[in-house]
């Protein structure tokens, strides 16, 4: 049973007078305590008052090898000074003891230092000072002395053996003094043990409080987080609830934040009568005691307004609270959430929190975190870890928006995670929703997600084509868009049927168009290299192509530029050989065409033509990345009508797994940008300009079916991460097969 310094004081002062009593009772006066010549002497001071020292006063937890030496000098003087040599049965062993532990110590000592015996110094010192414990060696030598002595006194020598066991057992003595202790404790302090928990020592906020528990609180084992305490104020009790609990060596150290009602007041209470009070709004406590509040002894008043008390509702999902560093647009905020809802909810990068600026409730996303320490006295520190979230504004459920919500939350403000169910989620209805909610984020003007131009931007196979697909079908059933697919893989031809009715698809040009390119494609005479190859009709083809196919009821042309058999003359003078035209350069052609269509028609605001890059590394590259000249050409051609066709409705949508090897003039033109987990530090770096650093740091962590999404289009006014939709929520419902009857 460990004692407190007051109680192994109380101790010892039983034990002396106890020693005091026995002496005086033998011997009839007190020359006992200075007569070296009376057996009595040697064993109540020398041994019993040696023993009773050591043990409570001087070495109470363990030993040092100084220690050791100390005591075995001690008892090599006493034994040199002792009358009765002869009578003490064990005195030559003692006398061998004294040299053999007190040369062990000393040599120890000296060898303090050296590592090529540093392991066998560690096991030695263990060995004498366990051994040479106070209460090993005094009492082996009070009871050698008794024995030795006194065991032919039949008065002295059974009361002498009785109290060599009350020393050596000493629990009796101990249980009396922490019992009387105890009791005193709670005569003397108006603190009910019960309830006490401790005393607050300081304050970060109005209503934020440091408490201090004793090492001798029963509570200080306990997990406090979430209990209801309340903070004495003379004859009040402020309702508050522990937010956190930390160690720091034999104390606990909690954080107490006071509740409010809906009017901002302190919910206070009066302790002895457990009425309600009325304008409370401070607390200056004489004692500044702690206690756990006990809510079924409230009045019902008080007590539906603190179990109504949000942070007390909803404790099981706080976060944390606003911490010091955080601005307008982020947060910091230290964290308090349990491992159990972190197991639950998988917090991390893009979890959505809330909290409140002015009463308002504001959400935000996290973004970042930290680990950090604080000196909390002297040399100790506390480890904890701070996490940063992005402002996002408030959900309005009705117009589908986040709106702006001006300054930023008080600091220590509580933050929770957010209700997930807060409200139905329809994956028709938006292109994803906030991560872990539904909260749902629509696209808000499907015109602008054409004529202003998107790029999908990720690695491979990370759901880049299904989102895609998702955006075509939204823009055919909003707009009345015509969408020219531009896909070396024939993906398009072979997924989209299932998110668009295949009724709306025309695979590439029609056959005949196909046939008539190869049969075109014709060697011409040296110094005519109009004569070489079939551009001019490839040209004618195209345009040829595109008024027939806006004139039908069809909505999505997939082309497979590779597929079109299309060749030039391979020189300018001298000709003797033709060469093929590279993708870049018929995306071009292709692209030409679609404007001067689109031109034809005049200037809109609505979107007409959407022309969609896939593998558009391949199709517009960056200059740095072409294998010729005619690419670095047809790339700045494609630019220029991407830069001129927003006022005759023609747009276009980028996608690329590299963003390094996609020209920029091209992908700078995109007002929406949806950004899936990237690794490049290219494409890292461009992002950086349209979402910050924060965001494009998240890029090669994101999980899958997550992006990094900010555009026009959204009307988002920063960058989010969203859960994207699932894909068997959006593909169409499988055809039944018609029944053949028989």
């Amino acid at each position: 049973m460990q004692l407190n310094i007051k109680q192994r004081f109380a101790v010892v002062f039983i034990y002396v007078a106890l020693i005091l009593g026995l002496g005086f009772y033998f011997s009839g006066d007190w020359k006992f305590l200075i007569d070296t010549n009376n057996n009595l002497n040697a064993v109540f001071i020398a041994t019993g008052l040696a023993l009773i020292l050591s043990t409570y006063i001087t070495e109470p937890y363990f030993s040092k090898p100084v220690d050791v030496i100390t005591r075995w000098v001690a008892i090599f003087l006493f034994l040199v000074g002792l009358n009765s040599k002869e009578c003490l049965s064990l005195y030559q062993y003692w006398l061998i003891s004294c040299v053999l532990f007190t040369g062990s110590g000393l040599l120890l000592i000296f060898l303090h230092g050296f590592k090529k015996f540093e392991k066998q110094q560690r096991i030695a010192v263990d060995f004498i000072c366990k051994i040479s414990r106070p209460e090993i060696v005094f009492t082996l030598l009070y009871f050698d002395i008794v024995v030795s002595f006194f065991r032919f006194r039949p008065t002295e020598y059974p009361i002498l053996i009785g109290f060599g066991f009350l020393l050596a057992v000493n629990k009796p003595i101990v249980w009396v003094v922490v019992f009387i202790y105890s009791l005193w404790s709670n005569i003397t302090s108006k603190t009910d043990p019960a309830k006490y928990l401790g005393q607050i020592i300081g304050h970060e906020s109005t209503d934020l409080y440091n408490v201090e528990l004793s090492s001798d609180n029963p509570f200080r084992q306990e997990q406090l987080a979430g209990k209801l305490v309340y903070l004495e104020n003379v004859k009040n009790g402020v309702a508050g609830i522990i937010l956190s609990e930390r160690i720091l060596l034999g104390k606990k150290w909690i954080q107490v934040l006071s509740l409010r009602d809906q009017n901002q007041n302190l919910i206070s209470f009066n302790i002895k009568s457990l009425l309600p009070l009325t304008g409370e709004k401070t607390i200056f406590s004489k004692t500044n005691a702690v206690y756990f509040l006990d809510i079924a002894a409230l009045d019902d008043g008080v007590k539906a307004v603190i179990v109504t008390n949000p942070l007390n509702a909803q404790f099981k999902r706080i976060i944390g609270n606003v911490w010091e560093g955080s601005t307008i647009n982020k947060i910091k905020f230290n964290k308090l959430f349990t491992d159990e809802l972190q197991k639950e909810r998988g917090i991390g990068e893009g979890s959505i929190i809330q909290t409140e600026i002015a009463g308002e409730e504001v959400i935000y996303q996290i973004i970042d975190a930290r680990t950090d320490e604080e000196t909390l006295e002297y040399k100790d520190t506390h480890g904890f870890t701070i996490g940063t979230a992005q402002k996002l504004g408030k959900y309005d459920a009705a117009s589908q928006e986040l709106n702006t919500v001006k300054w930023l939350p008080e600091i220590y403000t509580p933050i929770f995670l957010l209700d997930p169910l807060q409200i139905e989620y329809n994956a028709s209805q938006f292109i994803g929703k906030l991560p872990n909610t539904n909260y749902g984020i629509p696209i808000k003007n499907h015109h602008e997600l054409v004529t202003h131009n998107t790029a999908i931007l990720g690695i491979l196979g990370i759901g880049k084509s299904c989102l895609t697909f998702e955006i075509l079908q939204k823009l055919l059933s909003t707009t009345q868009v015509k969408i020219f697919c531009l896909d070396l893989t024939n993906q398009y031809s072979k997924e989209l049927p299932k998110y668009i009715d295949p009724t709306l698809i025309q695979t590439d040009f029609s056959d005949a168009s196909l046939t008539a390119l190869k049969a075109g494609n014709a060697t011409g005479v040296p110094a005519n290299p109009a004569s070489w190859g079939n551009e001019a009709l490839y040209k004618t083809t195209i345009q040829d192509e595109i008024d027939a196919f806006v004139a039908t009821d069809r909505r999505v042309l997939t082309i497979n530029p590779d597929l079109h058999n299309v060749s030039k003359a391979g020189s300018q003078f001298n000709i003797t050989h033709k060469i093929d035209l590279t993708p870049a350069e018929k995306v071009r052609l292709i692209s030409e065409r679609l404007i001067v269509k689109a031109h034809t028609l005049g200037e809109t605001a609505e979107a007409r033509y959407l022309i969609v890059f896939e593998e558009a590394h391949s199709l517009v590259p960056e200059w740095n990345s072409v294998s010729n000249e005619g690419d670095k050409n047809a790339t700045n051609g494609t630019a220029k009508v991407i830069l001129q066709g927003r006022k005759y409705g023609l747009g276009s949508m980028v996608i690329t797994q590299r963003t390094a090897n996609i020209s920029k003039s091209i992908l700078n033109q995109c007002n929406t940008i949806f950004a899936l987990r990237v690794f490049d530090d290219t494409g890292k770096q461009f992002l950086e300009n349209y979402i910050g650093s924060d965001y494009s740091n998240l890029l090669p962590t994101l999980e899958e079916r997550h992006c990094v999404v900010i555009g026009k289009a959204l009307k988002l006014k920063q960058p989010v991460i969203l859960e994207l939709n699932n894909m068997n929520n959006i593909i169409l419902p499988p055809v039944a097969e018609p029944i053949v009857v028989s």
